[in-house]
């Protein structure tokens, strides 16, 4: 499993990129890209919530990549942001597929890391098409270059003081 850093960033950089250069930054506001980052990492949630079961319970359960990695949660942001559009409620709606976007990012991270995942809960469940790349002994680095890579790119450009 990808770093909680690599999930966030990832995030933030895919879509800071479609921010500058395909939205802009009037049409797609600053705060979408924290918005974007933290549901980047948001299906991990299963994580504490196993925790919770197990701390309550007394039983140790793992629940992580059993339903919140599934592109459902995916489509269903992506719905609930074309009901608002169609209720006229743009930024709501932008908002709701900013959600999806970071969503969506997290999963395919997880499958490069190597990770089995059950993407097409809650119809199958063990339809495995990740590569075995084993990333994981490397996510500590993965972190490192990601970050001084985009902060490369945000100096280069001179988009740096855009987060001052």
């Amino acid at each position: 499993m990808a770093y909680a850093v690599t999930h966030v960033l990832v995030a933030i950089i895919i879509l800071d990129f479609f921010r500058h250069y395909v939205f802009g930054k009037k049409r797609f506001p600053r705060y979408l890209l924290v918005v974007g980052g933290i549901a980047g990492l948001a299906p991990d949630l299963d994580i504490p919530l196993g925790w919770l079961v197990s701390f309550f319970t007394g039983v140790e359960v793992n629940y992580h990549g059993l339903f919140t990695h599934s592109l459902f949660f995916v489509a269903l942001f992506v719905l609930i942001g074309l009901v608002r559009r169609y209720q006229g409620d743009k930024k709501g709606a932008l908002l709701f597929y900013v959600i999806a976007a970071g969503w969506f990012i997290h999963l395919p991270l997880d499958c490069f890391y190597g990770e089995t995942k059950n993407f097409f809960w809650p119809w199958v469940s063990t339809w495995n098409f990740c590569p075995h790349w084993d990333l994981w002994n490397y996510a500590a680095a993965i972190d490192a270059v990601l970050l001084v890579v985009w902060l490369v790119h945000e100096e280069v450009y001179n988009k740096v003081k855009d987060y001052f």
